[in-house]
Parts: C-alpha cells; sequence; structure tokens
C-alpha cells in the first residue's frame, strides 16, 4: 500500500469516528427543556354563588403537591391569610399526583378549605383571584386570574 493510501484511509477512519462521536454527543446534550410558562385561567369571569367554578391549568412543573388557590381579591398567597379554596393540580385534597401539567380543576361543594375553620363554600359575592402554586409552598408559578361572585349571572 503506499503512503497516500495510508493517508486516505487514516482521514476516513478519522472522519467516520469524529462523525460518530458528535452524533453521540449531540445526542446527549439534545435533552429537552420545556420552557413554556405555567398559566392559569378561569374558564368564566363572573359566577354565581354556588355554582361550579372552573380554572384550567397548564405548563405545570408536574409535582406531587402543585396546586390551584383561590384568594379573596388582592391576597397574597403566602401572607398569612388562608385560601379560601385550594385543590391539588389532581383534584384532590388531601392528595397530590406526580406528572399532572396541565388540567382542569372544579372547585365545587366539596371544596371547602379543611384548614380554615370559616366556610367557605359557596364563595361570598365578591372579587377573587386564582394563583397556580407549587410544591405545597406559596411558590406562584401562575396567577392571578380574576373572577367574580355575583346574583344574577346566568
Amino acid at each position: 500500500m503506499s503512503t497516500r493510501t495510508n493517508k486516505v484511509q487514516s482521514t476516513s477512519g478519522f472522519l467516520v469516528c469524529f462523525i460518530i462521536v458528535t452524533s453521540f454527543i449531540a445526542g446527549c446534550t439534545s435533552v429537552q427543556h420545556s420552557h413554556l410558562v405555567p398559566s392559569v385561567s378561569t374558564e368564566k369571569h363572573v359566577y354565581a354563588p354556588g355554582e361550579d367554578i372552573l380554572i384550567n391549568f397548564s405548563n405545570a412543573p408536574g409535582y406531587q403537591y402543585d396546586w390551584v388557590a383561590v384568594y379573596a381579591d388582592g391576597v397574597k398567597p403566602g401572607s398569612g391569610i388562608f385560601t379560601r379554596l385550594f385543590l391539588f393540580t389532581d383534584g384532590t385534597n388531601p392528595g397530590g399526583t406526580s406528572g399532572i401539567t396541565k388540567g382542569t380543576i372544579v372547585f365545587d361543594s366539596a371544596s371547602d378549605n379543611p384548614e380554615n375553620s370559616e366556610v367557605d363554600w359557596p364563595l361570598a359575592e365578591g372579587d377573587y383571584d386564582v394563583y397556580l402554586l407549587c410544591c405545597d409552598d406559596y411558590g406562584v408559578l401562575a396567577g392571578p386570574a380574576e373572577f367574580t361572585v355575583r346574583s344574577g349571572t346566568d
């Protein structure tokens, strides 16, 4: 074999190895990370007293204790004032299930906050804020989404 043939084979071998290694590294570093922003919204802006309240959420991180909470208008999560209503993203309280990143929560007569001595359901007429919160804590992922409870609505 000539020196030129050896160089071509050597260069070809190097290129093949380079392509394989580069492809492997690219495959290892192409893990997809979600950069989608979490969101929370209400199905309606005005609800009648005692009407089921539907809350949509999306792009939650999917931790077991991510939760959706209803506060009186202007109350900030973690401020020491109880939530009016709350459910984990799987719709339970107590509970929680990992892996839920989107869905619809229904607040209804079974949604009274057991940690609050006041009766929270049905919500009194007034304005409310809804938040998507992280990790059984008060880290706000999304919100507030606003809604009103008012008599005389259909």
